[in-house]
């Protein structure tokens, strides 16, 4: 979360944080929950993130 920006596309993250992650399922939890807890948004359309 330290290195984050907002305009990021879910790839972006996906491609700097894959070393975190076990796989591409695992990434995507953590999505959810960021998304749960009002962390991030992500623009549907676009697939741009936005942090709280």
């Amino acid at each position: 979360m330290a290195e984050r920006s907002d305009g990021e596309t879910v790839h972006d993250v996906y491609r700097r944080t894959q070393g975190v992650f076990r796989d591409a399922t695992e990434f995507l939890h953590a999505l959810d929950v960021l998304y749960v807890l009002g962390v991030l948004t992500i623009e549907e359309e676009t697939g741009s993130i936005s942090y709280a």
